[in-house]
Parts: C-alpha cells; structure tokens; sequence
C-alpha cells in the first residue's frame, strides 16, 4: 500500500484474505453441489460452512507453505480438514452420531472431491473478478453520471479545440464532457457483458471430469453448472484449463477501462497547469501539496488514476504471453504467472475508478478561463470559417489570399475587420456580417446534436437521473466563473 496510493479504495478485493476466502467459497460451493446431487447431507454442508471461515485458517502458515506444492490450495485444505477435524471431536454427541451418517461419514473428504487445484484457484479469481467488476462498474456509473451534469451544464461553455497541442477550432466544455461520457458508458457496456460471462472453472486432475463423474455417474457436467450457479457465475459447459480465454478477457475489459479512464485524467491534468488553467480537481483538505513546494497543488487523483493507465497494458499483456503458453492438459508456469499480474489489474483499476469519480463529480470548471483562451487565439480560431465563407464572395479570391498571412499570426478581429473591408465593400460583407463571421459561438458544428446523443444514451439506462440535472445556461457568460 506504500507505493500504490488509494490501495484502501479497492476494499480489500484482491488482499490475501480476500483471495483465501474465496478459494473457501468455491470449496464450500462444491460441497453444497455435492449435497444437491445427494453425495452428503445438511450436518456436512453446515459443518464445512463453519470451518470455511478466512480467519479461522492460519493465513501465514498457508502463504508459507504454498511453495511445497506450487499453490496455496494444498496447504489451505489441510488447514480446512484440521477445523473440521477439531468441531468434529469437540460437537455434541448427537451431532457427531449425525454426521457420522452414510456418505458423509468423513467430512473431510466430502471436501475437494472431484475437484483439482487449478478448478479452485480459477473459480476463485473468476469471483474476485466478478466482484471487481460490481464495484467498478458502480464507481464508473457514479463518474457517468457526474459527466453528464457537466455536458448539459456546459454545452455553450466555448472553449479552444487543440490538435496536436495547438490552437483548432472553437468547441465546448459541453462536448468535451460528452465525450468523456461516451467512453465510460462504453466500457460500462463491456463491463457488463465481461461480467456476465465469467465462468467457473471444474475439470478435475486433467479436465476429463472423471473423478466427478465417478462420484455422480452421467451428472458430471451437470455439477459443473451447479457449480456456477451456486458461486453466481458463468458455465461454459467445458473445463478450459489451458484455454485462458476468461482470463484474458476479463484483463482486456480491465485495460479498456483503464485506457478510458487514463484518457480523461490526462486531460484534466493538462488542463490544470496554470498557464491553462481550465479544470481543477475538487479541493480537499491536506491534498496535492509539495514536500518542499508549498505553492502547489497537484492534481494528485488523476495523476494516479494515468498511473494505473500508464501500468494496465503491461499487466495485461503478461496474461496474453502465459495464455499462448499454456501446454498439454494443466499449464507448466504459465498459469502460475497469471496470478500476480491479474490482481494487480484488477486491484488498480478498481482504485482508479474510484479516484476518477471523485475527481469528476467535484471537478472544478474555469468557465473565465476557457473564454480567456478562445479570446487569446483571436479569429484565427474560426480561420477556416473565415476562408471558406470569403472564397466564395466577389474579390473573394484575393481577400483569403491577404487574409491567409495574418490568420497564421493569429490576427486581432480589430485587425482583421479593415483587412475584410478593403477588400469586401459593405454591400458584399456588411459589419453584422463580419462579426458573425468571427463570432467562435457560431462556428460549434454539431456539438449540441453530439452532446444530446450522448446524454440521450446514458439517459436510457437503468438507474439514470436526468431529472436531477440543473437546467443549463441558455447563453454563454464569461461572468459565471467556476463551476
């Protein structure tokens, strides 16, 4: 947590207790799969929930042990069998006479039959992506709907378009923030279907289902759906051991989302600097400031939330290198390089989302600023306006030929007038004319069409709010300042 600030923002998702307990969870989920197939009764279905407590189990002593055999299941199931062990000896005795009952006379090998470690350890990442996913997608939601307030609070907010860093076109605030929300609720949509399709994983020792079918002849596969339906994933209807596909899958929504993200924080860092100056992140109490500076205040949250963009693609594509190596029934290495990288996405990508909804839902809007801006370029901002309208005119020619020059300087309109008037007479381009010609208000395109687009999308998805944003400014005014 030192070096990856906002690590408490995840929740404790992908921490050692979290991955314990879920790998608890699947072998709980199996034994309640065994009982509905009637291989064991309610007392050991109880008795395994009981004992299949994280912090009940010796998490150190199974962390150091993990190396023995490769992965912490080995040592996890032994720490398992020895509570149950312990309840066992130590239950009532009409419980003890209870349990002792038919298929379930041994508790503890009514545990992980059937199943090997990898079922277990891909199940378990596949429910810790399942939950990463439910608090990304809300903190996504959340951002969304923060940006959707701004488009329409914005939508005539002019400011300068700038391609390749330089001076284009006027634009709005309004789009900008349109856009930004168009990419969220793309990756929202992928979220969602990433996430409906997480799958268990039970193939057995070598994804034959054999021991499986042994304990449920002709039900194996069957089990395997039970499975899936008892941990609320996914079944694909087949063991993909050394198919990494859902893993993979899962890392590229993951990266998406980050690439999204990373882009509107690059943005809003950009935007920041003081020599811009347009947006600022909500101000909170001891945050963005200096070790030696104390004049600064950094925007510190999309800084971290670019970081995790910076880091996603690499993490990612370790998960596609071990995916292509995967060999023969079980992967020898690369199943086991997986791990690491896949929860770090997970876990920094959960974080960033929830430090970019902070920053947008308060971001700060210099409305002064953007108009500063739009003012400092001059007509030159609406240039290919200007060309285009005057090429067509009489003398045209000759006037885009005088006018290309001092465009390039970035012309006052004081100076361009005279220009447009020596050589356009009053009856070609009359003054109302020129400063509607060089007007930036009324060169916007189709943002607003664009900005109702998008509003419109978000709009019709469940749970949305449109009735909660507060009507937007029917024209432009320098004087409202920040928002």
């Amino acid at each position: 947590m030192l070096l990856e600030p906002g690590t408490e923002r995840s929740g404790g998702i992908t921490d050692d207790r979290a991955v314990l307990q879920a790998m608890l969870d699947v072998e709980t989920a199996w034994v309640r799969v065994q009982h509905r197939l009637g291989l064991v009764d309610d007392r050991v279905v109880t008795a395994v929930t009981t004992a299949a407590e994280a912090d009940r189990l010796d998490l150190a002593q199974i962390a150091r042990a993990a190396e023995d055999g490769g992965n912490p299941v080995i040592p996890m199931l032994a720490s398992l069998r020895e509570i149950l062990h312990e309840q066992h000896t130590t239950a009532p005795s009409d419980a003890v006479h209870s349990v002792g009952q038919g298929a379930a006379a041994d508790l503890d090998g009514a545990v992980h039959r059937g199943l090997t470690s990898q079922d277990v350890i891909d199940t378990a990442l596949m429910c810790i992506g399942a939950r990463a996913l439910d608090a990304l997608g809300a903190s996504l939601a959340s951002g969304a709907d923060a940006l959707a307030r701004l488009a329409h609070e914005h939508r005539r907010t002019v400011r300068v378009a700038r391609t390749l860093g330089q001076p284009a076109l006027p634009t709005t605030f309004g789009l900008t923030a349109a856009d930004w929300l168009t990419a969220l609720d793309d990756v929202r949509d992928e979220l969602a279907d990433t996430r409906g399709s997480l799958p268990v994983q039970c193939g057995g020792a070598a994804g034959t289902l054999a021991a499986i079918e042994a304990l449920a002849p002709g039900r194996s596969l069957e089990a395997a759906d039970l499975l899936a339906e008892e941990l609320g994933l996914a079944s694909h209807g087949r063991p993909w051991h050394t198919d990494r596909a859902p893993v993979t899958r899962l890392g590229d929504v993951l990266v998406r989302t980050a690439d999204a993200m990373g882009r509107i924080a690059a943005d809003i860092v950009l935007s920041a600097r003081l020599e811009i100056g347009e947006l600022r992140e909500p101000p909170a109490e001891g945050r963005g400031g200096s070790s030696t500076l104390p004049q600064k205040q950094n925007p510190v949250l999309s800084v971290l939330v670019r970081s995790a963009a910076i880091e996603a693609p690499h993490l990612g594509a370790v998960l596609h290198s071990a995916a292509g190596l995967a060999v023969d029934e079980r992967p020898d290495g690369s199943w086991h390089a997986e791990w690491g990288p896949l929860l770090r996405l997970v876990r920094r990508v959960v974080v960033a989302a929830a430090q970019l909804d902070e920053v947008l839902s308060g971001l700060v809007v210099d409305v002064d600023a953007m108009r500063r801006h739009v003012d400092e370029v001059g007509p030159a901002l609406v240039s290919e306006r200007v060309l285009t309208t005057v090429a067509a005119l009489p003398n045209g020619a000759a006037a885009v030929a005088a006018l290309r020059p001092v465009l390039r300087g970035r012309a006052r309109a004081r100076h361009l007038t005279p220009l447009l008037r020596a050589y356009l007479p009053e009856a070609v381009l009359s003054d109302a004319d020129i400063e509607d010609l060089l007007d930036p208000l009324q060169y916007l395109g189709a943002t607003e069409p664009l900005i109702d687009r998008a509003l419109a999308r978000h709009d019709a998805r469940p749970g949305a709010r449109p009735d909660a944003r507060p009507d937007a400014p029917e024209h432009p005014d320098s004087s409202q300042g920040e928002t």
